[in-house]
């Protein structure tokens, strides 16, 4: 159990991957990325990004010698699934990102945890059904109680994650940086939609400012 909730943290690190690309991705996620905008949603502020990218981002992040073959899929109406092997077998859960908010002061997203399952173990999957995350971190203990760079705590089977931490160490924290806020986030099938105060003119000079990539 200590594993899914490990896991469940982990994922929160892709959400606002737009603050701290991995080095050797950034131009080609860059790229990916701005191949998935529209022009109306450009005109509101509306940045899209692709579930290969978060899936991309995750895997890089989750992968390791406990958790195996990471997976995330965005499923739409603001629910995402993450899958894992483990000692326990293929483990699921299926989330909804009930807020998620960047702005000069916050830095912060709020789940709750819909479903807790293991693939061709239904008895447990059952059990599963009745023991909130926040008992199994209780039981377990936060595994990432002692990281500075987020701040995560359960209460029952919502969990709110702290990440203004990890903004004030990345892209977010420069001049140009400061000045993005996040108002919302949409969860399509496929790509995740970031609302924010961001127009082109404004993310191109940000960009270009810190890694010369326009």
């Amino acid at each position: 159990m200590k594993k899914i909730v490990a896991l469940l943290l982990a994922l929160f690190w892709a959400l606002p991957v737009m603050a701290a690309p991995p080095e050797e991705a950034s131009v080609a996620m860059v790229q990916t990325i701005w191949q998935a905008q529209t022009i109306d949603g450009l005109k509101d502020g509306v940045w899209v990004i692709p579930e290969a990218v978060l899936n991309d981002y995750f895997v890089a992040q989750a992968d390791g010698d406990k958790l195996k073959n990471p997976v995330l899929k965005l499923l739409g109406d603001n629910k995402l699934y993450v899958a894992f092997d483990s000692s326990m077998g293929r483990v699921g859960l299926t989330c909804e990102v009930k807020e998620f908010v960047h702005n000069q002061t916050q830095s912060y997203a709020e789940v709750y945890i819909r479903k807790k399952e293991v693939a061709g173990k239904p008895f447990v999957s059952w059990m599963l059904k009745f023991i909130p995350m926040g008992a199994l971190a209780d039981l377990y203990g936060n595994p990432m109680k002692d990281m500075k760079q987020v701040d995560a705590k359960f209460a029952g089977n919502t969990l709110k994650i702290n990440f203004r931490p990890l903004v004030e160490k990345s892209l977010l924290n420069t001049e140009l940086g400061r000045e993005v806020e996040i108002s919302g986030m949409a969860i399509h099938e496929g790509a995740l939609e970031l609302h924010t105060n961001m127009r082109p003119a404004q993310l191109l000079k940000f960009l270009a400012k810190q890694k010369g990539l326009f």
